[in-house]
């Protein structure tokens, strides 16, 4: 097994390879990532983002990456109700897709280069694939929000993509972008699906939907959730357990 971890995005980012990568490929990957912390980061002032709320850059020199971003959230918003918005707070801050974005690109180097088993976290957010071991799927813990030494659950999939926005590691920094006030209802709430973009994006949005979040997630085809409110109660999607995750207590 080849692992790497390196802070890049101001996050830890951690690629995992069964049976080995060569270690042209991991530089790859985060060389990728910092190209995308480059252009997306709000807090670097010389960032495409940065100056383009300084009003010193207009969305139509920013270059393609940022075109290819702003038009996805620009789709999610519509799917979403607009509760998933890179400008909720009135300034352009795309993070909530764009960490999920970096992460697919970060796989795509790996599947590029052949491999079709492999492992890759940023900051708890998991795109996963294959095994970790033959007939061994990988496994994704859910981390308790407020005892930090403990986990709510693991999940165990094989081509699964996890995502998870909440109030433990940052503060309140995710708002509904109807009201523009912080979204408290709830404190974590984490998406399973097939892919890490969706996952990321619907993760953010739901949770600034607060309780709602999980009625709009038992809608979306292939995904599901689970939520911990401000009182850690926990609620799911109906099809969140049959195998999906296993209670840790």
């Amino acid at each position: 097994m080849t692992r790497r971890t390196d802070v890049v995005m101001g996050m830890p980012v951690t690629v995992a390879v069964p049976g080995g990568a060569d270690a042209r490929v991991l530089d790859a990957i985060f060389a990728e990532l910092r190209v995308v912390d480059a252009v997306f980061s709000p807090f670097r002032a010389d960032s495409a983002v940065s100056r383009m709320n300084a009003g010193t850059l207009a969305e139509h020199e920013a270059g393609a990456l940022v075109a290819e971003v702003l038009d996805l959230c620009r789709r999610y918003a519509c799917a979403t109700h607009g509760y998933f918005s890179a400008w909720a707070t009135g300034r352009l801050d795309p993070s909530g897709l764009v960490k999920g974005w970096a992460l697919d690109r970060a796989c795509a180097v790996l599947e590029r280069a052949g491999h079709t088993s492999f492992f890759v976290d940023g900051a708890g957010d998991v795109r996963t694939r294959g095994h970790r071991a033959p007939g061994v799927a990988w496994r994704v813990a859910i981390r308790h929000p407020v005892q930090r030494d403990r986990v709510v659950g693991v999940i165990r999939g094989t081509d699964l993509a996890v995502a998870t926005s909440g109030t433990y590691e940052k503060g309140t920094h995710i708002y509904d972008p109807h009201t523009r006030r912080p979204a408290n209802e709830l404190v974590s709430l984490t998406v399973v699906g097939p892919d890490i973009v969706d996952a990321d994006v619907y993760a953010t949005a739901a949770f600034a939907m607060g309780r709602a979040g999980l009625a709009f997630m038992e809608r979306v085809p292939g995904y599901e959730a689970f939520a911990i409110d401000a009182d850690l109660f926990s609620a799911s999607t109906s099809g969140f357990g049959a195998g999906l995750i296993a209670a840790t207590g």
